[in-house]
């Protein structure tokens, strides 16, 4: 594809043209498990470390071509990249994630002991298991990605300002959102991960999933955006994303509630 997709920045299209380039393995690699059944047989270290392997293309894996190993300056736009998802992740997960267990009706049945969640956060009682975090790693980089260069492209092509820049994140985010939900929590794996309302999740609860794309892509399109970003602001971005979700997620609480 041209600029008019991928950012005029060379190192940052690469890494992004990488980052949807590899994105094939993790969505294979756990439509495999699902329709196969295998995963029905892991154990804590078995899920772990699926989940790892699967994030591992995106986390290291532009250290295997030269460019993935240059940079004008500092770390290379993937590592900084990377460091803005986990962040975001690890909020999504620890904190987030009870949300949607309480709201949204979200529910794990993994044979999983390993947990880890937000201690005062959430009164459904259900827990996170630990390979949630690695594996939400892989889905967000593509996610994200997918979302940057949409969302550059569509603006080039489409025009219209500021107001079409805003109706177009609130768009793309809405569909990534749904497009989870549908391929996710499906009757192949719902005896593990499920919706007490997957009808009602899909259309509605996909607004409160999408909260995490309208915040985090206009902050993380900024990052190496004709300069390159310090670490310190990168930590900052996503730190500011992690607030603005949570206090979206605070007023669908009050203005939606349980679904």
């Amino acid at each position: 594809m041209s600029t008019t997709w991928f950012s005029d920045d060379p190192e940052k299209a690469w890494a992004e043209r990488f980052f949807l380039l590899q994105s094939p393995i993790w969505m294979l690699s756990v439509a495999f498990v699902v329709l196969s059944g295998v995963l029905r047989s892991w154990s804590d270290l078995g899920y772990l470390v699926f989940s790892i392997a699967v994030s591992l293309p995106s986390l290291v894996g532009p250290l295997l071509f030269a460019k993935g190993r240059q940079s004008a300056s500092g770390a290379p736009y993937w590592v900084r990249f990377n460091l803005w998802i986990a962040i975001v992740v690890f909020f999504g997960t620890y904190v987030g994630t009870h949300y949607f267990f309480d709201l949204m009706g979200m529910r794990y049945a993994f044979p999983a002991k390993w947990t880890l969640e937000a201690a005062y956060v959430g009164k459904s009682g259900e827990h996170v298991p630990i390979f949630m975090y690695p594996l939400t790693q892989a889905y967000f980089v593509t996610y994200y990605t997918a979302l940057v260069v949409a969302h550059r492209g569509l603006t080039k092509k489409l025009g219209g300002g500021v107001v079409a820049s805003v109706a177009l994140v609130l768009l793309l985010s809405y569909v990534v959102a749904f497009a989870e939900t549908f391929f996710m929590a499906t009757k192949y794996l719902a005896d593990l991960f499920s919706y007490d309302k997957h009808d009602k999740m899909l259309g509605v609860g996909s607004f409160g999933y999408a909260t995490y794309f309208v915040v985090g892509l206009p902050l993380v399109r900024r990052l190496d955006d004709g300069a390159r970003t310090p670490l310190g602001a990168v930590v900052t971005s996503a730190l500011a994303t992690c607030m603005g979700v949570f206090l979206l997620l605070e007023a669908w609480a009050r203005l939606v509630g349980q679904l």
